[in-house]
């Protein structure tokens, strides 16, 4: 499941399970309620926009490891502020529980991100080593001096005369 479609769908089971817990409940508690729950599912949901459009046009996981951090931490928010206001809100068990696993999903994702952002600067960008530092290190002369003839020594030279009879 992609990660726009999971923010889309945790966003409106929370707000239908919270919206069902605030008709129910008296009405200040209602107000506050949907005002708290309105700001951190708008912060959540700009956080997994930026994250998706990272992801859609293929950024590299240093990029992306901090925007899922964001976005981890502002879907446990989230999922804290459920638990934290389950009487004030009445809000059902099963909204805490779906958000507190998606949330667990979400974070070990950015585990595996960032995880990769690390070994990937480490190991130095994937950047390809150095032409020919195999065979300079080995001391073999590959055919091919810079500067030099080509043709006139090394490994590959058979094209001047006989192999068998130099």
């Amino acid at each position: 499941m992609s990660l726009k479609l999971r923010v889309q769908r945790a966003s409106a089971m929370a707000l239908t399970l919270l919206t069902v817990g605030a008709v129910l409940a008296p009405g200040g508690a209602r107000a506050d309620c949907m005002t708290d729950f309105s700001a951190i599912r708008e912060d959540m949901q700009t956080k997994g926009k930026a994250l998706e459009a990272a992801g859609k046009r293929k950024a590299p996981p240093q990029e992306l490891c901090p925007l899922f951090r964001a976005y981890t931490a502002s879907e446990a928010k989230l999922a804290k502020y459920l638990s934290d206001n389950k009487e004030w809100c009445q809000i059902p068990d099963q909204a805490i529980q779906q958000s507190q696993e998606a949330n667990k999903k979400s974070a070990a994702l950015r585990d595996k991100v960032c995880a990769a952002a690390a070994n990937g600067a480490a190991a130095g960008g994937g950047k390809p080593p150095p032409q020919g530092s195999m065979s300079s290190a080995l001391g073999v002369n590959t055919g091919y001096a810079a500067g030099g003839t080509p043709g006139t020594g090394g490994v590959f030279d058979t094209l001047r005369g006989n192999v068998l009879g130099n």
